[in-house]
């Protein structure tokens, strides 16, 4: 069973962004679960993660903060650390 967004998860929420410019338009998610969040990511990155100008990022909230996950921008993943 997944826990609603910012109830009682021990390891925080987790936030999918796609942003399509820099301060353009942009997607957000949020997933109590890491691993459909990170479904989410992969499936972002597969359809747009090419494009130019289109960066993705997931994060964790830890806290009031949100820490970096993955990353992609103009096709190149960066993973800062794992689920």
């Amino acid at each position: 069973m997944n826990t609603p967004p910012g109830e009682g998860n021990p390891a925080g929420d987790f936030h999918v962004r796609m942003t399509f410019r820099m301060d353009g338009p942009a997607i957000d998610g949020t997933w109590a679960d890491g691993e459909v969040a990170l479904r989410k990511f992969r499936g972002f990155v597969g359809s747009h993660g090419s494009v130019s100008g289109v960066a993705i990022t997931l994060e964790v909230e830890v806290g009031n903060e949100r820490e970096p996950l993955r990353t992609c921008a103009e096709g190149a993943e960066v993973i800062h650390r794992d689920l």
